[in-house]
Formats: C-alpha cells, structure tokens, sequence
C-alpha cells in the first residue's frame, strides 16, 4: 500500500562561461554575453513505493550519453532509479553546444560541469520532500503556434518560405494547441510546481551570440509572479518539430524577448486558468515504464557517399535536383550542400538503426510520454488520439535525441528541411509506428 505522495522541487544554474560553443548547425557562434541565467529545474514526487524524477534541462537538446551519466548520478546520490528519471530540454535556440554537429562542437568541460549541477538540482528536490497533493488538466493556447512548412505553388514544400510569401498555398500540418498541466501543492494547499507542456520550437531572443532562457524562462518568471518566488514552473517542449512562432500570412510587430515575454506571459495565463478548475489528491498512482528500441535511420548510399566526396572536393554538383537520393521535393539550396555532405558521410559510419528509449511516466491521471527527438506536432495529436490516459502530455526532446521525427508521408512525398539526413534528422521511414505503438504499449501497463 502506497504512502501518502510528498513532492520536491530543486533548481541549479547551468550557465556556461563566455567564449563556450553555443549550439548551431549552420554558422559558428560562441557565447558573447548572457542575457539570462539558464537553469536545470527538478520536481521529484514519491509515494512510498515509487519515486520519480522529472529534470527540466535549458538546453537545445541532450545526447544519450549524458543522460546516462546524468541518471547514474541521480541513482548514487539518492535512491531514484535511474529509468524513472525523465530529462526534458526546452529546446531554446540559444544555450550551449550539446551536440558535436553542424558548425560547432561542445565544450567537454562544461557538458561534464552541467551534468553534476542538474543531478545536483534532483538532490535538492529529494531533500526538500514534503507532503503534497496534485491533479492535472487541460487548457488550450491558440494565435501563438503555427505550422512552418508550406505547400507552394509549385507542389513543394518549403520551412519558413517568407512572410507574406505570393505562392504560398497553405501549411500542410497541424498544430497541437493543447495546454497539459500538472499542479503539485502542499498538504496545506499552498503552490509547489506546475509541469507544463506545449507544442512550440521556440520563440527568441535579441542577439544570436546571448545566451538565455527564451520564453521558457519567462514563463516561470511569470509563474513566480502569480503563484509565489518559491514555485516551480516546469515547462516541457511537446510535439514541435515543424512548429514555430511565425504566422507568415500576416504582420509581426513584436521579436525577440517582447515576444518571448508576451507569449510566455500568455501561456501563464491559460495555465493558471486551468489550475483553478484542478481538484488535487494524495492518492494519484505514481509509475513509470520505459521501453528500449530500434528506430531506422536514413540510409546513405554509395552513391550519396560518392557525391559527398565530390561537393567537399569542389567538385561536386551545387546546383540542381538532389544531388542525394535522401532529398524530395524541394531542391537542396547550393550554400547548404557542403554541410550535408558532411553530415551524410558521418552518418554512413553509423548503424542502419538508432538505439534509444521510449518513456511513460504516470501522475494521477497523467501521463507523461516522453520521446528523444523532435517530433512533429501530427504525430503527438495521433497518440493522443488512441490514448488510454485520461490526460497525455507528449513530451519531446527527452531522454536522448535522434532529431527530426517526421511522418513517412513527410520523408517519401514532401521533403524539406526536416527530412534532410543528418545528425539532427536521422531518423526514416517506420519511426512514427514504432514511437506509436511503443508509447500505447506502456501505457496499457500503467493504466489497467
């Protein structure tokens, strides 16, 4: 029989030094200033027989290898399971390199640094245990979110063709404008935490050499203002990997941080709205189920290799159709194909499949899906749509990151920028299935 639930939060500063790598795939770019101080935030919850850990990282994304080493130290300093530990990047566009891809590679030291500072955060959350309640719930944040690739007129499909682009015809995915929300209170009803999802790549800042929280960071500033300085506003970046702020049918007056603010003060709002309507108990189940898998990553072929070697020689086609047999639809612009032979040349030395994990992590009567890449916003709203939990948050960027996760309609038909083989879109056709089944998978365990 379950104990009576207790909840911790725990917050660390991860911010690098001026002069780290920040992560970018396309131009090389260092840390010249720091706008704001980014964080690792935990919340831990513990019933007696099950404790969990959710790690809210700052961060552009996260490899499986830290992940690991990141758990390993949360399971020698606390009694957590390393697989009951959830690690989620916000994704903002300007925190430190991560990855050894594109223009930078990572700083080791500071990786290294970072990690023991965000087990440090799940340590903090354990020793400030206390008895507490929660619920979840669900809002909805519309105007904010837009699908960034369109259908143009000349049957391709292009990311971000330009606002109030003429042959624009119409955006060819959804957006999932669902807010899901977990509150945790005290026993006495005062405000703990809030883990928030929703489906939004980012939204900016006002330099790309600063570095900073983006909206991620507003929001909790904002959740501080309304809910107390002690609280905890976790926010979980969901289905977003063809999602932006961007609505290029119409004019933008706000950028960078007044827009970052203005959503972020935004989606405080809902999420405060749906709090009111929560009603919280000590007796939510607390579980957590994770599965191994293999995941197709997008075959190099000789002849891919070949051209690659022709482009990084100077000789090779820059203009064109192609010129690798991974691309469909719209041609590949000439500035980014040296770069893509890069990337194709690293990725023939790579296994045919990607090994990583898939996660479920229940609350009461929410349940945390939490999948390592960035998923498209369709894919999260078809699992939804089949789920047996009454509340499903998607969580994307967690655990690990194998990129783009695209629909198979999105890699054979339409092409883009996201099905672009590389370090940061490796995965191919049959991944949606294999996220899809696993996810309904450990969910029917955690919800009998």
């Amino acid at each position: 029989m379950a104990d009576k639930l207790r909840a911790g939060t725990g917050q660390t500063t991860i911010t690098p030094l001026l002069g780290t790598p920040m992560q970018s795939v396309f131009n090389n770019r260092c840390v010249e200033r720091i706008d704001d101080e980014i964080h690792a935030k935990s919340l831990v919850l513990d019933n007696g027989e099950t404790k969990v850990a959710i790690v809210n990282l700052d961060l552009m994304g996260i490899p499986d290898d830290d992940v690991r080493r990141l758990r390993a130290l949360v399971a020698e300093h606390t009694d957590i399971p390393p697989h009951n530990v959830l690690v989620a990047c916000t994704h903002m566009h300007s925190g430190p390199a991560m990855f050894n891809m594109g223009e930078n590679e990572r700083d080791e030291e500071y990786c290294r640094w970072m990690i023991e500072r965000a087990a440090d955060s799940v340590r903090i959350a354990v020793k400030r245990l206390q008895p507490a309640r929660v619920g979840s719930g669900v809002g909805r944040m519309e105007g904010v979110s837009f699908c960034r690739r369109y259908l143009m007129k000349d049957g391709t499909v292009v990311m971000n063709p330009g606002r109030s682009n003429p042959n624009i015809v119409r955006p060819v995915g959804p957006i999932d404008p669902e807010v899901g929300v977990l509150y945790v209170e005290s026993d006495e009803g005062e405000p703990v935490a809030t883990v928030t999802t929703y489906s939004l790549h980012y939204v900016g800042t006002d330099g790309g050499n600063a570095i900073s929280r983006d909206y991620f960071g507003h929001f909790a500033d904002a959740m501080k203002r309304i809910k107390g300085e002690q609280f905890a506003g976790l926010l979980l970046n969901g289905a977003s990997g063809d999602i932006n702020n961007s609505d290029l049918q119409h004019t933008e007056t706000r950028q960078g941080h007044a827009k970052a603010k203005w959503v972020a003060e935004a989606l405080a709002g809902e999420v405060t709205r749906v709090i009111g309507g929560i009603k919280t108990t000590a007796d939510a189940p607390l579980a957590c189920a994770t599965k191994e898998i293999e995941l197709p990553r997008k075959r190099i072929t000789d002849e891919d290799i070949r051209v690659s070697e022709q482009i990084l020689a100077g000789t090779g086609p820059m203009e064109g159709d192609g010129p690798f047999s991974w691309v469909v639809g719209q041609p590949m612009p000439a500035n980014r194909r040296p770069i893509y032979a890069k990337e194709s040349l690293e990725m023939a030395k790579m296994p045919s499949n990607v090994q990583t994990e898939i996660q479920v992590i229940r609350v009461g009567d929410a349940a945390f899906l939490a999948f390592p890449g960035e998923i498209f916003a369709e894919i999260g709203l078809r699992i939804k749509e089949v789920s047996v939990a009454p509340h499903t948050f998607v969580t994307g960027l967690s655990n690990g990151y194998v990129g783009y996760v695209a629909p198979d309609r999105a890699l054979t038909e339409e092409g883009g920028y996201e099905t672009w083989a590389s370090r940061w879109a490796q995965c191919g056709v049959g991944t949606e299935e294999i996220l899809r089944a696993g996810a309904l998978e450990l969910m029917g365990h955690l919800f009998q």
